[in-house]
């Protein structure tokens, strides 16, 4: 597999040298960190959907948003047979088609320049991934209308969201708002989706939801410069990440996951 959990932050790591240069975040701690921790609570997720064969068909998959592609290519080491992969940044496409991009038969990903609101779902999807994208566009019930027709009758998708109902976001919102600011779009758009708005973009959408998750609770730039390279780091990483995958502490996760199924 292309992809592995870790708890540590390990420089002469070759896969978490490969994430710094798909990611561009070899100098951001923060980022660096964090994505990590939605990479590991994805796996963990996959593997518990499949051992309790919630997800059973692995004909086709979606990656709406698929940046990098390394998600993409995760689905394909899940077994899917076809992952396509779809992003509205050329730059990040042409580096997902020169890392992961694949013919091989049972094994094939694919990657397209297209926005999630113009999506155009041609045929169904067995399995459909939105991960940190709808708090980013315009019209998110757009988004998911054209992720509920992609999905197939008893497919699955995994939707997440950042939650500002989380310590991490609040501390930097209060930071963010005593100095006066308002010069970030991306921060400002992280702010709109407590987990509750989250989960009610999806009313009405025919979609059942099976479960949520969560992850990160305590990691900022403040904290991470403090614990970073003490002991302590792989320890409280490890711990703070188990008791934010379940209840009650998934809801003041920074990032929350939902799984939902369309009816058959």
């Amino acid at each position: 597999m292309f992809y592995r959990p870790e708890y540590r932050d390990d420089d002469q790591d070759p896969l978490q040298q490969e994430l710094n240069r798909l990611y561009d975040y070899g100098q951001d701690l923060e980022t660096r960190i964090l994505h990590r921790s939605r990479l590991n609570l994805f796996h963990h997720l996959m593997h518990d959907l499949i051992r309790e064969a919630v997800v059973r068909r692995f004909d086709r998959a979606l990656d709406i948003g698929c940046n990098a592609g390394g998600y993409s290519r995760m689905l394909s080491d899940f077994g899917f047979r076809e992952v396509d992969g779809l992003d509205i940044e050329t730059e990040l496409i042409a580096r997902a088609v020169a890392t992961f991009a694949s013919d091989a038969p049972g094994a094939t990903r694919h990657f397209r320049v297209e926005n999630a609101e113009e999506l155009q779902a041609d045929s169904r999807y067995d399995f459909v991934l939105c991960t940190e994208v709808i708090e980013h566009t315009a019209r998110p019930g757009l988004v998911i209308d054209n992720l509920c027709r992609a999905l197939a009758p008893g497919g699955i998708a995994v939707v997440t969201l950042p939650n500002a109902f989380s310590l991490p976001f609040g501390k930097a919102a209060l930071k963010y708002r005593l100095q006066g600011r308002h010069d970030d779009p991306v921060f400002e758009d992280h702010l709109r989706y407590p987990f509750w708005r989250a989960r009610g973009l999806f009313a009405g959408s025919g979609l059942r939801l099976l479960r949520t998750t969560g992850t990160n609770l305590v990691f900022d730039a403040t904290t991470l410069r403090l614990l970073h390279r003490t002991p302590l780091f792989v320890p409280i990483n490890r711990v703070q990440f188990a008791l934010a995958r379940h209840w009650p502490l998934k809801y003041v996760a920074q990032f929350f996951f939902m799984v939902w199924q369309r009816p058959v």
